[in-house]
């Protein structure tokens, strides 16, 4: 109780290490965010989309590395005696490392972009928590949507209160493609001609 700071940083450090110091770094960034109600930061929206981005990336690359690890597997047990098959499955497994390697760099990236961020937005949460707040939301709100506005038919030759003529409503039956209508339009011409 008498020093929180050395225990705080005691529990994030040795019980969690850089994940448990991520996750307090964003709880801490969303309750600063939700209760003043700002905006993300562009620069922050631009990191979350590239890591994003890195790490689909870095999970392709993992995939292909087991792939092809698992790959070679199976063709280095199924054909012991040829060479071929042994050649492959070595070729297999240094390509599966390479890829894993590459998984592993990004990955490491990721980490410490995400690190290099946590700093900048730190300092940008010390700021806004120096500054003196009036309690309304400093964020852009959207504006409210309005109700859809009812639309009246007009120019039908009938109003809501009276019945349509026989010639204002078009039956499904009635519909017909246009080379259907050519159709029609020729058997009647026939019809009157003769």
């Amino acid at each position: 109780q008498d020093c929180p700071n050395l225990f705080l940083c005691l529990e994030v450090s040795v019980l969690g290490g850089m994940c448990s110091a991520c996750c307090a770094f964003d709880v801490s960034r969303r309750y600063q965010r939700h209760e003043r109600g700002l905006n993300l930061d562009p620069m922050e929206a631009r990191h979350h989309k590239c890591v994003e981005f890195f790490s689909h990336v870095m999970h392709s690359c993992r995939q292909m590395g087991m792939c092809l690890c698992l790959s070679g597997c199976v063709v280095g047990t199924c054909a012991p005696d040829s060479t071929g098959g042994q050649d492959f499955a070595h070729e297999a497994k240094r390509a599966s490392n390479a890829c894993c390697r590459i998984a592993h760099t990004i990955w490491k990236g990721i980490v410490w972009t995400q690190v290099i961020a946590m700093g900048c937005m730190t300092t940008q949460m010390i700021h806004e928590a120096s500054v003196e707040w009036d309690g309304q939301p400093k964020g852009k709100t959207p504006k409210p949507k309005e109700a859809p506005r009812s639309l009246v038919m007009e120019g039908r030759g009938f109003d809501q209160g009276s019945t349509p003529e026989k010639e204002d409503i078009t039956e499904i039956t009635d519909m017909k493609m246009p080379w259907e209508q050519e159709a029609v339009k020729v058997e009647k011409r026939t019809r009157s001609s003769t």
